[in-house]
Formats: C-alpha cells, sequence, structure tokens
C-alpha cells in the first residue's frame, strides 16, 4: 500500500459505522494490533469462529456470503470506519459473511478477550458499540427490502443513487463517478437479477442519458450523468 493510498482519503467515511465517536473508536483501537491485506485477500472467512473484531482504517473492502448451491453473493461495500466482524463478535456465533480486500486494505484487530475485557468495564462504550450493530442491522434490513421491492428498473436505480452518495465523487458536467467496482454481477446480486437483465436495464439507462456505464474508460467506472434525473424516474425530489 502506498502513501497516496494511505493519505488521500479515498473512501473515508463511507459504508462506515457513525455511531462510534472518534474518542471511542481510538479507545478500541489501542486494544489491537495492525494488520495489512493485499487486494483480494480474504480478511474474515464466512463460518469461521468469532474470536476478534475488525476496524477497517484504510481501503476498501467487500462483503459476500456463499449460498447453498455454492455461489458467492455480494452484499455491499466496507470503507473506511466500518467495523468487521461485529455481529459475530456480539452474538457469538461464527462469521456470517466473507469479507475481503477489494484494494490493499489496513484494518485494526481486536482480539476478543481484550474486547470483552474493556467493554465490560465501560457500559457507556458497550452501548454504543451495541447501538452502532443495531443500527447496521437495520440499515442492511431497509437495503435488502428497497432492492428487492418495484420493476426492475427502479431497484438498480436505487443501487446506483445509493453507491453514488456513499462512494461517488464529482465527474465532468455535475456526473457523479461511483468510485468501487460495482460491476454488472454485483448490482445483480443486489437487486436478485440475471447480470444479462441488468445489463440490459443499464443501456436503457444510458440511452435515456441517466447513467454512462463506464465501457470505454479503464478502470471501468460507473458514473450517474443525471442524479435528479435519476431521482425523478424513481418519483422521488430532486437534489
Amino acid at each position: 500500500m502506498t502513501t497516496q493510498e494511505r493519505t488521500d482519503g479515498r473512501w473515508a467515511g463511507v459504508g462506515s459505522d457513525p455511531a462510534l465517536d472518534p474518542a471511542l473508536w481510538a479507545a478500541l483501537r489501542a486494544l489491537g494490533h495492525s494488520a495489512e491485506f493485499a487486494a483480494g485477500v480474504t480478511i474474515l472467512f464466512q463460518g469461521s469462529p468469532s474470536e476478534s473484531m475488525l476496524l477497517l482504517e484504510e481501503g476498501l473492502a467487500t462483503v459476500s456470503v456463499t449460498a447453498a448451491d455454492g455461489a458467492e453473493v455480494f452484499l455491499a461495500f466496507r470503507g473506511p470506519g466500518s467495523l468487521l466482524g461485529e455481529f459475530g463478535y456480539v452474538d457469538r456465533r461464527p462469521r456470517s459473511a466473507m469479507v475481503r480486500a477489494a484494494v490493499p486494505t489496513r484494518c485494526r484487530v481486536v482480539p476478543r478477550p481484550a474486547l470483552d475485557r474493556f467493554l465490560g468495564a465501560d457500559h457507556e462504550a458497550q452501548r454504543a458499540v451495541t447501538a452502532a450493530v443495531v443500527a447496521k442491522m437495520r440499515a442492511v434490513t431497509d437495503r435488502r427490502v428497497r432492492y428487492t421491492q418495484g420493476r426492475i428498473g427502479v431497484r438498480i436505480a436505487r443501487v446506483l443513487l445509493d453507491h453514488a452518495r456513499e462512494f461517488g465523487v464529482p465527474g465532468p458536467g455535475g456526473a457523479v463517478v461511483i468510485d468501487v467496482p460495482l460491476a454488472q454481477p454485483r448490482i445483480a446480486d443486489l437487486v436478485g437479477a440475471k447480470p444479462r437483465i441488468v445489463g440490459l436495464e443499464l443501456a436503457r439507462l444510458q440511452e435515456a442519458g441517466l447513467v454512462d456505464t463506464g465501457y470505454r474508460s479503464s478502470p471501468r467506472k460507473l458514473r450517474v450523468l443525471d442524479p435528479d434525473g435519476l431521482r425523478r424516474r424513481l418519483g422521488e425530489p430532486a437534489g
């Protein structure tokens, strides 16, 4: 991981846990040790024991689950400020999902014994961590419902707008570049559709001047060309 990748703030504050204030984050960080993961390396394995909780400090991670048929299903991106493995820490069950580094990523690994002692002695911190876990669980549930209700074009538009808001960087002409690898198969996993159907719907949105699929760009990145137009398509207020 280069110095530039560590200091330019890319993805900072996205896919994160805002319920944790800086003082609590610093206190949790002091309990653990640093671990770096190359792009593509698995950080947490689904089904493994929940022996620690991680603080994602720099980089970007993907969260996925393995379905009954063995297929990997994408769930979300996580950026700096995110807790990883917190569900397993709270319920003391095996990891419910796999977390993999999408780019070179640095985490702080907090072992369960140290975290148990800290939270057992600080009830305010324990309440804050629990509140963050509950808030994320509610957000995940809400998003899952939103992404699987309505016409397929509406569901895809919701995915694009959410990721533009959380991971977007300004592009030319008021466009928003979705600065994470949100490929068609990942959108398909989120909305519960075939990648081919997602591709057709994205082509329609591109023909309408609302998005650019990034086919000619390298690396390929989706761009929302007209966020207000996409919101109007959903019946939501512009801005």
